[in-house]
């Protein structure tokens, strides 16, 4: 079963950063192509505190982000940017509809990582794809990269907007 998600909803799921720039990056990459909302988006989550493991269906509706700061956008970044910041809304959907899970901060530098999520402050990677063709080996080398400087918890999302999927896990 698909649901409805607005893209204009994380802020108040993460109230802690500022997302504009991001929502009209999302709303600019999903529309890619002229497609029209509602957006069709799949995450797998695995081994989320509070979910466990299953596939989230969305539709990702647009609603209420403006065409000319879309356009803007479009005009002010390149387009591995766009994909990079759309890939920070999917996983804050993720976290969000996974088990009630907050971005809390960005992480330090050198962490592998770029965020930190609720108040036990373990790292989040993501990474944004617009073609499959290296999705896996992202996954493996980014999930290694992560493994190696933690010794306790982090989250991994890595979305690819050619088919509209994603993969969201924790690893303990």
């Amino acid at each position: 079963m698909s649901s409805t998600l607005r893209l204009t909803d994380l802020s108040t799921m993460h109230p802690r950063l500022l997302w504009n720039e991001i929502i009209a990056a999302a709303a600019a990459v999903l529309g890619e192509g002229n497609q029209s909302a509602p957006h069709p988006f799949q995450l797998d989550l695995e081994d989320l505190p509070g979910f466990g493991s299953g596939r989230l269906d969305w539709s990702l509706d647009t609603t209420g982000v403006s065409d000319a700061h879309v356009e803007r956008l479009r005009r002010t970044f390149e387009s591995s940017r766009l994909v990079e910041l759309a890939a920070i809304a999917i996983a804050g959907l993720g976290l969000y509809h996974g088990g009630g899970h907050e971005i809390m901060d960005v992480a330090l530098r050198g962490t592998a990582a770029d965020y930190l999520v609720d108040s036990s402050n373990y790292p989040l990677e993501i990474g944004g794809r617009s073609r499959r063709s290296d999705l896996k080996s992202a996954w493996q080398q980014k999930w290694a990269q992560l493994a190696e400087r933690r010794s306790s918890g982090f989250y991994l999302c890595i979305v690819e907007f050619e088919t509209r999927t994603g993969r969201l896990a924790f690893a303990v």
